[in-house]
């Protein structure tokens, strides 16, 4: 049949099959195949007759010539059918069986393709050529056999054992990708070939510089996903589906079946992600499968499929994949809180490396890290916290903006966790001082800033947790991080300044206090190398053997040294056997190196020097062989390094170094800075704890005293000669043997700064010249410039107040003929006078409702002056009181005046500071902020004469309910600074034990701080070893209960109506509860309610009036019996209120046993109750009245529903005994057993006293479960419910105007 349009036949006429007659070589053969090719392959589709084509047609399909055994006969047979399947297309003249041969043929010259060297290379790239030219080889996909086809032509082509040249790729390619096309289902064999070179292949992974040659399966692989992305799409989903079916269908078997899941996912996610390396379009087919998968039951495919999520988005593409992959993006935030932590663990862990490598990290990320670091589960808080190890500082600070993640980091140096606490305390500390070293300070990163300022600041608070292992810890990364061992002094300096200019009043307690316990260490390790070096000693009694009595005091000082130096620290086995061992070896460079780390005197480049040397020394591992100390030790070289190493961080003068201190001392330049501010805080401290470390620079503190002019001095001149002034002053206290007091021109210019304008100045100077061996003299001569006191000399006159008060203090006696005119003068013209009168005309102070002692005497301009002289005279009148001690007893004019005074200090307290009585309009009314800084210190100087054992016998037992007016005081401020002194007096032990109740007035306290660190001091020193040991809260009971029942809420309400009443037990019950909450144990319990049933068994020994009631006195003083009735009633309404509080603390207590399941059984023992405030019953008719119920009957359900509410409301625990479950829970964590616990615990009191002395505070953890009363209870107006000024003033019952009160007061 003619083909329409034809125009050309086939030329070609020779035959290419042999026959029967007539045989063909194969040399012929091949020279007529290849005429037949050449011409075939110049003809055109449709120009030519395809009827002349059938016979050759038919005869190259015959299988002489497709199995022909010659190579080349092959590849021009291949050739021309290439070009017979294109000149007869679209219709193949052949049947499927045909086209089966034909393409097992053209599989064959594939397979010789990879072999350039075969000799008939041209021939078989033309045919593979043609075949992807014409669609050729879509025919494939037709044929019977086409699965078994497709995998031969891919198997060909992926074999790594041929060698296709890289111009043919793209052809072989095509080839590939047009055959794969025409597969709606495609052998899953064949998509492993394509898809495993993602697996097996990665360029990336070569080495630079090899050489390789290209990988010709994965360029195809590429090739194929590059330009038929929309096809290999579809067969990619085809595939990622088939895998995972196939696992699937084998769930039944359990766990070998989970395995090959795990498998199967990590294989497939492996090919996501090459892809998305590579093709990232093609990700979209199987993005479906892996937002599933986050969402599978499966906790592995959940896991995996978190994990791959994660690492695409570490990739850098053209896509973006949060946006483009939105949802599944979404679904792998959402696994922060995913139900197995395993899988939150692991999205932690993926983050990091999106952290450390991307630019533009979502904001989710930063969210989701905030959420995992107050995890539930303390696997994925560690995670959390790694995340700051591992990615770099500049990576953090630029991707996660987010400040709760940083708050939530810097709780976790708290947390209960011992692994993630420990990793968290050496992260922060690391991070802070990379931050230091490489983030600037911008407006847009302040608030992260903020929050990693305080890092240093948290730290420190750790210090009160008082754990020996987290002091350790602590004490490593401060001089690893924080605080590193710097050569350069300005570097070191600067950086110490930075670390502690965000303390607060707490980091600051906890850094003086460290820098105390430092010399205290150093003194002991002095010690220990001093014993070591002496038991050593081939000279000393202790080498013949002998040991005499000086050897064995040695050697017992010597193994309490070494008891004291170990038993702070984490392990104190190993500490004192680290000890022992250092001795044993008894190195001359070794001791050398050690005294010069502890000595105070060694500066900072030679202690460094010494420290490394030291260090490097201990941790040679040759160093117990070179000694001969025994293998069976506990503790190896690099260990007895580290623990050394722990104690000369305590040791050393690391902080407080000689280096330092010139530095410290240069603060003229810049006072009103920061800087200069910390610097002579360091200095104050410095002063007071190590004044030694000033021995260098006296001399430069007297040059600059001498070379001072205050007449020419600006106001930051003055404070910095006040600091040098103060500076001098404490060295002079220390080492008086530094100052010269012969030199006349520095004892001139301290008195002359003595009569100056400046308060503080004048202070110091004259407690300078007060240590001087002529003191008298120079003090004498002092008083006579300043007195007659002349109120009109302004700020002078305020500086002769203070020299005044410090020459009673030092030297009273210069003052004894002038001590009368002094105090009067102060009276009246001080106390009861006001240069300042009401608020309006109080100048710049209007506004201001407190002022602390530091700023009032550095006031350099004089605004607070009139105040400044009313404080100072309060002061004053102290010190004279102090100085008269002695004479109390025997000096009926001194006992007078002591008594006026108390009255005095007693009044400020009670009218809230006002002396000025309300007829005196000159002088009337005193400023608000006079009134509460003058009552404040008056109750301040009650406490400091209570120190003084005289004085406080004027104090009596009634008058200490008085001071409740100051804890519960309006202002913040007064109640603030009146409890911290009432707390350092008690810790230490210094006042009695009649002010203790005060304490537990604080129930009410709105301030959350000062009610979080009141009831964290309650508890810290309840659990002191010398207040347990004397029950020193539990028998305060009877004292906390005699002054709830003369507060005046209670006296008022008690007596007034059944609203009044009620109100009046309310409040009793919460100040009650506040103690037992605080107090109660199972132990003390006993004791408690036995002390609260005694009370009923005394009466009141204060009279209805405040004073103590004298039965010898009653009858001289009542002048008729009207009085004695009404001293009776009164005495009656007394005990009525004490036996009614009695009772409700045995209802408290009995409602608290039950609630806590504790045992009640009677106290063994018989106690009296404090005989300052009890007397016992005078009668029978007394002691049966005392055994009624004195809660009135229709009050008593009301009052049992009330306590029962209250007590329910008290936390199970008390934060007493969280504190005990805590170091259980820390001892259990060390694997310490019980008796060493005990030890280790007594050995840290005797360690670090200043942690507990110091500060008084202790926590057992970061929560916040202080006593919080019911909504119902007392409140205070607007915060505070207190009295107003004049109904204190009113309830003053001391029958006297205030003219009164000072009258004949000298």
């Amino acid at each position: 049949m003619q083909t329409p349009g034809a125009i050309a036949k086939l030329q070609f006429k020779q035959d290419i099959l042999p026959t029967v007659g007539s045989s063909l070589s194969t040399d012929d053969l091949l020279s007529r195949l290849r005429a037949l090719h050449e011409e075939l392959a110049t003809l055109g589709q449709n120009k030519i007759d395809l009827t002349s084509l059938d016979k050759y047609a038919s005869d190259l399909v015959n299988r002489k010539l497709l199995k022909h055994k010659d190579g080349g006969v092959r590849a021009f047979v291949g050739c021309c059918l290439s070009d017979i399947l294109r000149l007869y297309a679209p219709d193949a003249p052949y049947t499927d069986s045909n086209l089966t041969d034909i393409f097992k043929l053209f599989l064959y010259e594939f397979e010789r393709l990879g072999n350039p060297e075969n000799g008939y290379y041209i021939q078989q790239t033309y045919l593979l050529t043609k075949l992807l030219e014409y669609r050729s080889i879509v025919l494939i996909a037709d044929l019977p056999t086409s699965n078994r086809l497709l995998e031969q032509l891919f198997s060909i082509f992926y074999d790594e054992s041929k060698s296709f040249q890289p111009k043919l790729l793209n052809v072989i390619g095509g080839t590939l990708g047009e055959a794969l096309s025409e597969f709606d289902a495609v052998p899953l064999n064949v998509l492993k070939l394509i898809f495993n070179k993602f697996l097996t292949y990665n360029p990336k992974e070569i080495p630079k510089g090899l050489g390789v040659s290209t990988n010709c399966g994965y360029e195809l692989t590429l090739i194929l996903c590059n330009v038929y992305s929309n096809r290999i799409s579809r067969q990619l989903t085809s595939y990622y589906s088939e895998i995972l079916y196939n696992i699937s269908k084998h769930e039944e078997d359990g766990y070998s079946s989970n395995i090959e899941l795990v498998q199967a996912t990590q294989k497939l996610h492996k090919l996501v992600l090459r892809l998305w390396e590579t093709v990232p379009d093609l990700v979209a087919a199987v993005i479906g499968f892996v937002y599933q998968e986050l969402s599978s039951s499966n906790e592995n495919v959940r896991k995996l499929a978190t994990k791959l999520v994660g690492t695409l988005l570490t990739v850098d593409t053209d896509i973006n994949f949060v946006e483009t992959h939105k949802d599944t993006f979404n679904v792998w935030i959402s696994k922060v809180a995913d139900i197995s932590t395993s899988v939150r663990v692991q999205w932690v862990e993926t983050i990091i490396e999106i952290l450390s490598s991307k630019e533009d990290v979502p904001t989710e990320i930063s969210k989701g890290l905030g959420k995992t670091l107050i995890d539930v589960d303390s696997q994925v808080r560690r995670a959390s916290v790694l995340v700051f190890c591992k990615v770099n500082v500049e990576d953090i600070w630029k991707n996660i903006h987010e400040t709760s993640v940083y708050s939530s980091l810097l709780h976790l140096t708290r947390e209960r966790n011992r692994e993630v606490r420990d990793l968290c305390i050496r992260t922060v500390a690391k991070f802070y001082s990379e931050s230091l070293e490489n983030i600037k300070r911008t407006f847009e990163n302040k608030d992260i800033w903020d929050i990693v300022d305080a890092i240093p600041t948290a730290l420190f608070h750790l210090y009160y947790i008082n754990d020996p292992h987290i002091n350790e810890l602590v004490d490593g990364v401060l001089f690893e991080y924080l605080l590193p061992l710097e050569v350069q002094d300005s570097k070191r300096v600067e950086r110490l300044l930075t670390v502690i200019s965000h303390f607060d009043k707490k980091a600051y307690s906890s850094f003086f206090a460290f820098n105390k316990r430092q010399l205290q260490s150093s003194l002991a390790f002095s010690k220990y190398i001093e014993f070591s070096e002496y038991l050593n000693n081939d000279n000393s009694p202790a080498s013949d053997g002998t040991d005499t009595i000086e050897v064995n005091t040695i050697k017992i000082k010597y193994h309490k040294t070494i008891d004291w130096l170990a038993g702070s620290l984490a392990d104190p086995a190993k500490a004192t056997e680290s000890l022992r061992i250092l001795k044993t070896i008894n190195d001359s460079r070794i001791s050398y190196l050690l005294k010069t780390c502890v000595s105070n005197d060694t500066p900072m480049a030679s202690l460094k020097n010494s420290f490394n040397e030291l260090v490097n020394k201990l941790r040679d591992p040759a160093l117990f062989r070179k000694y001969n100390i025994p293998s069976v030790s506990t503790v190896m070289p690099k260990e007895l390094a580290y623990q050394i190493k722990a104690l000369l961080y305590r040791s050393s003068p690391l902080i407080y170094n000689v280096s330092n201190v010139k530095l410290f001392l240069d603060v003229s330049q810049n006072s009103e800075s920061q800087s200069a501010s910390l610097k002579r805080k360091l200095l104050d401290d410095i002063s007071d704890v190590n004044p030694a470390l000033f021995k260098d620079q006296v001399r430069t503190l007297i040059n600059s005293i001498k070379a001072c002019d205050l007449t020419e001095k600006d106001d930051q001149e003055v404070l910095a000669l006040t600091e040098t002034v103060k500076t001098l002053y404490k060295i002079s206290k220390a080492l008086q043997s530094q100052i010269d007091f012969d030199d006349s021109e520095l004892t001139s210019k301290l008195q002359e700064f003595v009569v100056n304008n400046f308060p503080t100045i004048a202070k110091y100077s004259v407690e300078i010249l007060a240590l001087a061996p002529n003191a008298e003299n120079v003090l004498s001569a002092i008083k006579s410039s300043i007195l007659p006191l002349e109120i009109a000399n302004g700020k002078a006159f305020v500086s002769h107040i203070a020299v005044l008060m410090e020459i009673f203090k030092f030297h009273p006696h210069v003052l004894d003929d002038e001590s009368t005119n002094i105090v009067s003068y102060l009276i009246k013209e001080v106390l009861l006078a006001n240069q300042v009168v009401g608020n309006k005309s109080s100048g710049d102070g209007a506004d201001k409702d407190w002022i602390s002692d530091k700023e009032l005497m550095s006031d350099i301009e004089g605004k607070f002056s009139a105040l400044a002289g009313k404080i100072l005279a309060l002061k004053l009148f102290t010190n004279k009181l102090r100085s008269i001690a002695p004479d109390v007893e025997s000096d009926e004019l001194a006992k007078t005046f002591t008594e006026k005074t108390m009255k005095l200090f007693f009044y400020l307290i009670a009218s809230g500071g006002e002396i000025i009585s309300e007829n005196d309009d000159a002088n009337y009314p005193t400023p608000d902020l006079y009134q509460t800084k003058l009552r404040c210190c008056a109750g301040l100087q009650i406490l400091k004469l209570s120190r003084t054992s005289v004085m406080n016998t004027f104090i009596s037992s009634s008058d200490i309910i008085k001071l409740a007016n100051l804890v519960e005081d309006e202002s913040l401020s007064v109640r603030r600074t009146f409890l911290d002194k009432l707390k350092e007096y008690i810790s230490n032990e210094l006042i009695s034990i009649k002010f203790l109740p005060l304490i537990f007035f604080t129930a009410y306290e709105p301030d959350n701080d000062l009610k979080v660190s009141t009831k964290t001091w309650i508890n810290y020193t309840f659990n002191r070893e010398s207040f347990r040991k004397g029950t020193v809260f539990e028998r305060v009971l009877p004292r906390l209960i005699h002054a709830i029942s003369h507060h005046p809420d209670i006296v008022e309400g008690l007596t007034g109506s059944d609203e009044e009443y009620i109100g009046a037990v309310t409040t009793a019950i919460d100040y009650l509860d506040f103690f037992f909450d605080s107090v109660t144990t199972q132990e003390n319990f006993s004791l408690l309610y036995y002390l609260s049933e005694r009370v009923k068994n005394y009466q009141d020994m204060v009279s209805e009036d405040g004073d103590i009631a004298d039965e010898d006195d009653d009858a001289e003083d009542r002048e008729d019996e009207d009085q004695d009735k009404r001293a009776h009633k009164g005495q009656k309404l007394n005990n009525e209120r004490l036996y009614t509080i009695g009772e409700l603390a045995q209802m408290i207590l009995l409602q608290l046993k039950a609630k806590r399941n504790w045992q009640h059984s009677a106290y063994p023992s018989k106690l009296n109750l404090p005989s300052d405030l009890f007397k016992p019953l005078d009668s029978i008719h007394d002691v049966q009245a005392s055994f009624k119920t004195h809660i009135g009957d229709k009050h008593i359900e009301l009052v049992k529903s009330n306590i029962k509410a209250k007590v329910a409301k008290i936390v199970y625990t008390s934060q007493t005994q969280r504190q005990r479950a805590q170091k259980r829970l820390l001892a259990h964590e060390y694997n310490n057993d019980h008796n060493k616990r005990k030890k280790v615990s007594g050995s840290t009191t005797n360690t670090a006293p200043g942690f507990g002395k110091e500060n008084d505070e202790h926590e057992g953890g970061g929560e916040d479960r202080s006593y919080n009363p019911g909504k119902d209870v007392k409140v205070y107006d607007s915060a505070l419910r207190r009295k107003t000024l004049r109904e204190r003033k009113k309830n003053v019952d001391y029958r006297e105007e205030p003219d009164e009160v000072v009258d004949n007061f000298s």
